[in-house]
């Protein structure tokens, strides 16, 4: 019964957030049917016991990510590198960062195992840091390319601040706090979550970087930033899995 109650409060919670974002234009309708989607989908895979945890972990990306999106939103549009339409979410910003997470949670759904929901984390940790480093980043820092360390104009994929890397590192702790309500339920060492969920969020964030880098907009594939950002919040979560199946900790 306590679940059903903290479940059914942290959907109207999300609801509402996610419904207000939309009449502030923060996000257009198909990105609305999108996470509408997506949250029913955490709602099924998650069952009763994590289903809260798991809306609860992607809000607060979507409520930092939203707020973090305005930050210095002038000086970046003036730099012709902040996100279009007043920082408006699409589908394919849901798909790019919201697609991995429900697959960690079918995942979890199919093998009942708890190692699943540490890559779920781990994947959403990876969103949150790639986010911060991209907003506050560009702000504020003088990147350079990931694989040569050369100085690159703001905006340019691949490239890396100490500013954006210090947010990166910010944006994986934030969501790793929220992601221990998963532990509450586990018999798990919560400051081995909290690690594993921080270092494969950071790091995830860096595999985004190189993936710029490297295959965006590049030939053969030409792949687009939301393809980058899906493959990197795969690699955050498969990363996280397989830190915890090696530590045993999980």
């Amino acid at each position: 019964m306590q679940h059903l109650w903290i479940t059914a409060v942290t959907i109207l919670v999300a609801l509402s957030s996610v419904v207000y974002a939309y009449t502030r234009r923060k996000i257009n309708t198909a990105a609305l049917l999108g996470t509408l989607a997506l949250g029913t989908g955490i709602l099924i895979t998650l069952r009763l016991q994590y289903s809260y945890c798991g809306l609860l972990t992607l809000l607060a990306f979507f409520l930092f990510g939203n707020l973090v999106t305005h930050y210095k939103y002038d000086k970046k549009a003036a730099l012709g590198v902040a996100e279009g339409n007043r920082g408006m979410r699409s589908m394919n910003n849901v798909l790019g960062n919201g697609l991995s997470p429900l697959l960690f949670a079918l995942s979890f759904a199919i093998s009942h195992n708890p190692v699943s929901l540490v890559g779920f984390s781990g994947s959403v940790a990876t969103a949150c840091a790639d986010t911060f480093s991209t907003e506050i980043g560009q702000a504020e820092g003088k990147p350079r390319l990931i694989t040569t360390m050369r100085e690159v104009p703001v905006g340019t994929s691949g490239g890396i601040s100490l500013y954006g890397t210090g947010a990166a590192l910010l944006g994986s702790a934030l969501i790793s706090l929220v992601s221990l309500t998963f532990t509450l339920d586990m018999n798990t060492d919560r400051q081995a979550f909290f690690i594993i969920c921080l270092v494969s969020g950071f790091t995830g964030a860096l595999a985004d970087s190189l993936l710029g880098a490297t295959v965006e907009d590049r030939a053969p594939l030409n792949l687009n930033k939301h393809h980058v950002n899906f493959m990197a919040t795969l690699i955050g979560g498969i990363l996280a899995i397989v830190i915890a199946t090696a530590t045993g900790k999980i």
